[in-house]
C-alpha cells in the first residue's frame, strides 16, 4: 500500500467516525432524522472531495449506514432494516456519485491548469534563455536539456550537415536509452539529411523521429530521437515543435550577429587597407623625391657640385635607400603574418651576439647614439629565428632616436634570466611615449589622424612587427615611461625549445 492510499483511508475513517459520534447524538436528543441525513451527507462529501476516486466515497457510505443502523438506533446491536435504511443508503450513494464527479472534474481542470501554467512557464524561461543566449554550444546545450527532460528521450542535435561523410552530432543521454553510438549511423545519417532537405519531420518505425530546426525557409540543424522502448506521444511532439521553434529563432539571431561581426571586420580591415596605402603612397613619395632630386643633381651638375657638397647628397642618398629598404621589409613582414606562412627558422643562438650585430647595425644609422649594453657573464643560448628577432632589436633601438623630437636620447640595453624565460629591456632617456598612444602602441591601426605617425615617415608598423615576431616565439611585449624620463620596452623570450612550441 503506498503512501497515498493510507492517507485516504486514515482520512475517511477519521471523517466517518466523527460523523457516525455526531449521529448518536442527534439521534440520542432526538433532534431529527432529517438533520441525521444532512450530517451523514455532509460527510460523504467531504470524504469523495479531498481523496481521489468513487472508492473511499462508496464504502465510507455503506459502512457509515450498516454502522449507523447497527450501533445507533434500535435495537442496538442489530439491524433494523426499516424504511429509512434504504432511503439513507441511496440518498448518501447519490452524494457519493454526484460529488465524486464534480469534484474530479474540478480536480481535473485543476490539474490541467496548473499543467498548463508549469508548460507556459518552461517555455517562457526556455524563449528567455535561449534568446539572451550569443553562443551557439550554450544554444544547442539549453534547448537539448529542456528537451531530454520533458520527453525522456536521448537526443542527438545535428548542426554542421555536410552532404557526404560523418556527421558529428551534439548529444544528450537518458537511462535506459540508447547511447551516442546510435546516432552514428549510416541509416541515421541519411535520415537526418532527408528531414534537412525536405525541412519536414520524418518518423521512422525502424530507427526514430528526425525533426528539423527551420527559420525564414533557412534548416539549421536536425533534432534526432530513438524510438527504443516508446515512441513519442502527441503532447511531446507538440513540444518538440514549440522548443525548436524557439531554437530556430536563437540560432537565427546568433547566424546573423556572427554576419554582422564578420562585415564589421571586412569594413574595419577595408579601412585600414585604404588608411596603410594612402601612407605609403604619402611616405614611399618623400624618400624617393629626395633621391630623385639628389641623383639629378649629381648627374646634371657634378662637375660643378663641391666635393663636401657631393658627400652629403649622396650619403642623403643613402639614408633614405636604407629607410625604404627598412619600410619594405616591414611591408614584407606584414603581408607574411595576415597570410599566416610567417616561417619561424629557430636555432640555438647566444645572445650577447644577437644584440651586438643589432647594436653595430643601429649605430651605423645613428652614430651619435651612445648604447650600454648590461647582460649576465655566462652565456645565454636562446632558440630563435636570429634574423626577426635582430628585426624586433632593430626596430625598438631606431624608436628610441626617432621619437626624441630631436633631443639626444641615449639608450641601455638591459638582459636577465627570468627563470623559464630571458627578457630584454631596452630603454631611453627620451621625451617617453605619448600617454593617448600607450594602450594601442603594437595595435597596427594606420589612419589619418595616428598620432604615432611624425615627421620622420614613420608608419608606425614596426612595432606591430615586433609584437607578431615575439608571440610566434612564444613571449610576449610590453611597453611603459620610466618615472625619471623616456620609454621603455620589454620583451621576453623562452629558454626551451618545448616551452616555446607549447605556447605556439
Amino acid at each position: 500500500m503506498n503512501k497515498k492510499k493510507f492517507k485516504n483511508i486514515i482520512f475517511s475513517l477519521c471523517i466517518l467516525c466523527s460523523t457516525l459520534l455526531i449521529c448518536e447524538v442527534l439521534y440520542r436528543y432526538d433532534l431529527g432524522h432529517q438533520n441525521i441525513n444532512i450530517v451523514m451527507s455532509m460527510a460523504i462529501f467531504i470524504i469523495t472531495a479531498v481523496t481521489e476516486g468513487y472508492i473511499y466515497g462508496v464504502l465510507s457510505a455503506v459502512i457509515g449506514v450498516f454502522t449507523y443502523d447497527f450501533l445507533i438506533t434500535s435495537p442496538r446491536f442489530g439491524f433494523s432494516f426499516t424504511l429509512d435504511f434504504p432511503v439513507t443508503l441511496i440518498i448518501l450513494l447519490t452524494v457519493v456519485f454526484t460529488s465524486s464527479t464534480i469534484t474530479t472534474r474540478i480536480k481535473a481542470q485543476a490539474e490541467h491548469a496548473r499543467k498548463k501554467r508549469k508548460h507556459a512557464e518552461l517555455l517562457y524561461s526556455i524563449n528567455r534563455k535561449l534568446l539572451s543566449t550569443r553562443d551557439l554550444d550554450t544554444i544547442v546545450r539549453y534547448s537539448m536539456e529542456f528537451l531530454k527532460d520533458e520527453l525522456i528521450h536521448s537526443i542527438a542535435f545535428f548542426e554542421d550537415i555536410k552532404p557526404k561523410g560523418k556527421l558529428n552530432p551534439y548529444f544528450r543521454y537518458v537511462k535506459d536509452d540508447v547511447g551516442i553510438e546510435y546516432f552514428t549511423k549510416e541509416e541515421i545519417f541519411y535520415l537526418v539529411r532527408l528531414a534537412a532537405d525536405k525541412q519536414e519531420a520524418l518518423d521512422d518505425k525502424d530507427y526514430g523521429y528526425f525533426f528539423p530546426i527551420v527559420a525564414q525557409n533557412i534548416t539549421y540543424g536536425v533534432f534526432a530521437f530513438s524510438f527504443g522502448e516508446k515512441d513519442l506521444n502527441k503532447k511531446q511532439k507538440v513540444f518538440l515543435e514549440l522548443i525548436s521553434d524557439q531554437t530556430a529563432q536563437a540560432l537565427r539571431m546568433y547566424r546573423l550577429m556572427v554576419e554582422q561581426q564578420e562585415a564589421k571586420v571586412m569594413m574595419e580591415a577595408e579601412k585600414v587597407k585604404n588608411s596603410f596605402l594612402r601612407s605609403i603612397s604619402h611616405d614611399l613619395r618623400t624618400p624617393l623625391t629626395g633621391i630623385i632630386g639628389a641623383s639629378s643633381t649629381l648627374l646634371e651638375e657634378g662637375n660643378k657640385i663641391p666635393y663636401e657638397i657631393q658627400t652629403k647628397l649622396i650619403e642623403g642618398i643613402q639614408n633614405d635607400s636604407q629607410w625604404l629598404l627598412n619600410m619594405i621589409e616591414n611591408i614584407l613582414s606584414i603581408t607574411k603574418v595576415q597570410k599566416n606562412d610567417m616561417v619561424i627558422d629557430k636555432s640555438e643562438e647566444i645572445v650577447e651576439e644577437v644584440i651586438e650585430g643589432a647594436v653595430s647595425t643601429f649605430r651605423k644609422r645613428f652614430p651619435n647614439a651612445e648604447v650600454i649594453v648590461n647582460q649576465p657573464e655566462n652565456v645565454i643560448l636562446l632558440p630563435i629565428d636570429i634574423m626577426l628577432i635582430s628585426q624586433v632589436l632593430i626596430n625598438l633601438l631606431e624608436n628610441t632616436q626617432k621619437h626624441a623630437q630631436g633631443q639626444k636620447s641615449d639608450v641601455v640595453i638591459e638582459v636577465k634570466e627570468m627563470g623559464d624565460f630571458v627578457s630584454f629591456i631596452i630603454a631611453d632617456n627620451g621625451p617617453g611615449i605619448d600617454s593617448k598612444i600607450l594602450p594601442m602602441l603594437f595595435n597596427f591601426t594606420v589612419t589619418s589622424e595616428n598620432l604615432y605617425k611624425d615627421s620622420t615617415r614613420d608608419l608606425g608598423i614596426g612595432l606591430s612587427i615586433c609584437k607578431t615576431i615575439i608571440r610566434a616565439h612564444g613571449g610576449e611585449i610590453y611597453a611603459n615611461n620610466r618615472p625619471e624620463g623616456g620609454a621603455q620596452f620589454m620583451f621576453t623570450i623562452p629558454l626551451c625549445r618545448e616551452k616555446y612550441e607549447k605556447n605556439y
